[in-house]
């Protein structure tokens, strides 16, 4: 039997979008499926999964308790929630900034130009670590480009008090945001295991067993 049988598993999944006005937003390529992909291995090894779902491009799996969460501010508030599960996958692309005033009508073309300030959103996966209890596996994903991206990831795991973080490389076409295959590194204070390029739920069975080791 699975370890995460009957645990409470939180994930989170696709990319928020941050109004501009009425029609427009700041938003990301993420289409939401390794979230998804793990929040179908969660459920299929047993455990009670709650998903937070941004604007996915995919369909949620079945089985599953669902929220949506279109903005960083509802993922925020969804987690708060949710915070006490025993298992928490932030795996969502979630804005690190938002239009400080965002306008309620679409805004005209024919404005010649359009100054837009933005702001820094909460970070959740910040407060969740400060927060973290005894027990409580807490898996970050860092979205990175670039040959520091990796080391930005290993500082981010002890910067944000995680157990797991979930690295990879987002500049590529063929892994990553709005595709099918993913290859990832996870990285743990004891050490890193490099995934080779796989299909996402693949990538999410070896992201669980991690988990379970850890449980």
């Amino acid at each position: 039997m699975s370890s995460l049988a009957g645990k409470r598993v939180l994930v989170t999944a696709g990319g928020t979008r941050e109004p501009l006005d009425a029609v427009r937003f700041i938003g990301n390529r993420s289409s939401g499926r390794m979230g998804v992909a793990l929040a179908a291995e969660a459920r299929r090894r047993g455990a009670h999964v709650f998903l937070v779902a941004s604007n996915l491009a995919v369909p949620p799996p079945k089985g599953v308790d669902l929220a949506e969460a279109p903005t960083a501010a509802d993922v925020r508030r969804e987690v708060s929630e949710h915070a006490d599960a025993d298992v928490v996958l932030m795996a969502a692309a979630v804005s690190d900034y938002r239009p400080v005033a965002p306008e309620s009508t679409k805004r005209s073309k024919e404005d010649e130009s359009w100054r837009v300030e933005l702001e820094p959103t909460v970070d959740v996966l910040r407060e969740l670590g400060e927060s973290r209890t005894n027990g409580q596996v807490l898996v970050g994903f860092a979205a990175e480009t670039g040959e520091g991206g990796l080391q930005r990831a290993r500082e981010k795991l002890e910067r944000k008090n995680l157990n797991l973080i979930v690295f990879n490389d987002v500049s590529r076409e063929d892994v990553g945001f709005d595709a099918p295959e993913n290859e990832v590194v996870i990285l743990s204070p004891g050490g890193e295991r490099r995934i080779d390029k796989a299909p996402k739920d693949e990538i999410a069975r070896a992201i669980l067993d991690e988990v379970e080791r850890l449980l």
